[in-house]
């Protein structure tokens, strides 16, 4: 199970930061022909907040939570002993999965009610659901790399109390 999430998320990575890499070019081009020929690209808006900013945000979401980019507040923990400490951190770990698979039943319902309406974008003629189901697959591919990592809590190895 590990390796298979291990490449989901390397394939995810690289999709992210090819759509950075989009969202860069893009944006610049558009900047480009808006300031220098008067003729700005009609659908860079929309590109990029709606599927290029939703990609590079959602489908990197794995790789953060692999190494260790998460806000925590430690001045309470630290000064917990070991067996507290151990208590804390399986709460943490256990509310932090239930949040996150809260977040992909309700973006899944959302990504499938978007598409079987064929919900599309006032200003372009553009499908809203490829962004809807971008957010719930980076959610979800985190859901389960934090659940696989709650065995890890007790050796202290989670990628949630990771420092980065």
């Amino acid at each position: 199970m590990q390796k298979w999430l291990d490449g989901c998320e390397w394939i995810l990575t690289v999709v992210a930061a090819a759509a950075t890499f989009g969202m860069m070019v893009l944006t610049t081009v558009d900047a480009g022909g808006r300031y220098l020929f008067n003729r700005p690209i009609l659908v860079a808006f929309e590109l990029t907040t709606n599927y290029l900013m939703v990609a590079a945000v959602f489908l990197a979401l794995p790789h953060a939570y692999r190494q260790g980019a998460n806000i925590r507040v430690t001045f309470l923990v630290d000064r917990l002993g070991r067996r507290a400490r151990l208590v804390v951190d399986h709460a943490v770990q256990l509310v932090s999965i239930l949040y996150c698979a809260l977040l992909v039943v309700a973006t899944f319902q959302q990504a499938h009610h978007i598409l079987s309406t064929g919900t599309r974008f006032t200003t372009v003629d553009l499908p809203q659901w490829p962004g809807h189901w971008v957010v719930a697959i980076g959610l979800c591919l985190t859901t389960l790399m934090m659940l696989l990592d709650l065995g890890q809590v007790r050796q202290g190895r989670s990628s949630l109390f990771k420092d980065s």
